[in-house]
């Protein structure tokens, strides 16, 4: 405002002054003729009004136009990104408020610019450091990046691919045709296993992650995709699996050399106890070694039909069983045999009654098998004084009514940690001539082939407790563990 008022004032004066000296020319010139003295002060007006113009086209140039030129030069350098471009004025009016504001407005242009390019070139480097491959396409397919990862992963440079539809990195485009389908019902897609065929055509098995790109209103730009290799991965996975095999077909061989031997003594030492016999005619000793023999022979004849069941696959007969009301007849089943043997037995099955979707056969010979098991841990241990054996079986539901169990618990000889880390693992077993070690085997694999549980927490000689857990959905409503069991120490 100050200079503004100060031309205004500047423009003023001139104007009067040149009003004076029309007025003093008139008076001067007043004895001439009149035409002359007209044609006077005409001129000499026009003289007047000519220097004032002049003066005004001055003091306009040097008031205003230079300083509006030199801050719109300003601008322009802003404009081409010269940030350190500054106003030097020491004018104490309009122009020189302005100019200090653009010094202010440019030094925080700097600031954040010099914060945008720090933020950018830190990202660039997380991408191009990263060993995955950072890969971004357009709406339109065409890639838009691809970081130092990808170039390594693939053999190609970044100039080689960008610019290029993507389908060409694909070792079969179908796959990408694919991820784009899932990128239509979500934003991101996460673990999409793919192969990318590289520069020298190989086949590089790769994990993508898949994000959408938008813009600030919400519209896709584009697709942002990481890609992890895992062809190297994969590969030793297949062998670990492959190792894993023979170590666990060298387990058995030994577990069913181990089995065969101790059934072959047994029946060797009853075919000598029948030589001897028939040699001294002792009947009773006859007998004796026949029942080896033939204990033997059975024994045999199970462990085959155990091993044929537990090779073959098996395609379970689904119906709907009460599972509570089975555990009652398979307890009628032993009550006699245990209470022949001393066993007391115990019962508790929950009112509630949940029908199970399970093949009737195979879990029925399940349950029986853990409770066969519970039996001989209670023959096996020597009870002290006050305590005598017992086996509880109770059959209950889930809170949220997903499952059943069948539980099994037994104050017998119990298992060692050792013990009870294998007792599941085929033909493995503590039973000196009795069983191959595939009961347990068999009882687990049925379990998982129902999509259940099988837990156990056993210590030694305070007992074990076996609970089979069944999803009443059947196998297609349930949510299998990795390896379908569970064992822990009990204590």
């Amino acid at each position: 405002m100050r200079s503004r008022g100060k031309i205004v004032l500047k423009l003023s004066s001139v104007f009067i002054l040149i009003l004076v000296l029309v007025l003093a020319a008139s008076g001067t010139l007043g004895h001439l003729s009149d035409e002359f003295h007209l044609l006077q002060v005409v001129l000499f007006a026009v003289a007047v009004i000519a220097l004032t113009v002049g003066m005004v086209w001055f003091l306009t140039h040097r008031l205003l136009d230079r300083p509006v030129r030199t801050l719109a030069e300003g601008m322009r350098k802003l404009g081409e990104g010269d940030y350190s471009f500054r106003f030097e004025t020491d004018r104490d009016d309009e122009f020189g408020t302005l100019a200090e504001s653009f010094n202010q407005m440019a030094e925080k242009l700097a600031s954040s610019h010099t914060e945008v390019r720090e933020t950018r070139d830190y990202f660039e480097g997380i991408v191009e450091t990263s060993g995955d491959a950072i890969i971004t396409v357009n709406p339109r397919g065409y890639v838009y990046t691809f970081n130092r990862g990808a170039e390594e992963m693939l053999g190609y440079s970044r100039w080689e691919i960008i610019g290029r539809h993507v389908e060409k990195i694909f070792a079969d485009p179908g796959e990408r045709k694919t991820a784009v389908e899932l990128l239509k019902n979500a934003d991101n897609v996460l673990n999409y296993e793919s192969r990318f065929l590289a520069k020298d055509g190989g086949i590089r098995t790769v994990m993508l992650t898949l994000t959408r790109l938008r813009d600030a209103d919400g519209e896709p730009i584009g697709t942002f995709g990481i890609g992890k290799d895992v062809t190297e991965s994969n590969a030793l996975q297949k062998k670990l699996v492959h190792a894993e095999r023979f170590a666990a077909i060298g387990q058995a061989l030994a577990g069913l050399q181990h089995a065969l031997k101790n059934m072959l003594n047994a029946m060797k030492g009853g075919a000598y106890m029948v030589k001897v016999a028939l040699k001294k005619d002792d009947r009773p000793l006859l007998e004796e070694g026949w029942a080896m023999v033939h204990e033997g022979i059975e024994n045999l004849t199970a462990m085959t039909s155990h091993m044929l069941s537990y090779l073959r696959e098996w395609k379970p007969q689904l119906e709907e069983v009460d599972l509570a009301a089975m555990v009652r007849e398979i307890e009628g089943f032993f009550r006699k045999t245990m209470e022949d043997k001393g066993v007391s037995l115990v019962l508790d099955t929950a009112d509630e009654t949940l029908m199970v979707r399970c093949d009737r056969r195979l879990v029925h010979s399940s349950v029986m098998d853990i409770i066969s098991n519970a039996v001989d841990a209670c023959m096996e241990k020597e009870y002290p004084e006050g305590e005598t054996p017992e086996i509880r079986i109770r059959s209950f539901p889930s809170d949220e009514g997903s499952s059943m169990t069948v539980a099994v618990a037994d104050n017998g000889c119990g298992m060692t940690p050792g013990v009870l880390a294998n007792v599941f693992a085929p033909f493995f077993s503590t039973k000196s001539r009795r069983g191959a070690g595939l009961g347990l085997a068999l009882t687990s694999r049925t379990i998982r082939l129902h999509g259940g549980e099988i837990e156990v927490e056993s210590e030694l000689n305070v007992g074990s407790e076996f609970r089979i857990i069944v999803p009443a959905g059947g196998p297609e409503a349930s949510k299998e563990m990795p390896d379908g069991q569970k064992s822990t120490g009990r204590g």
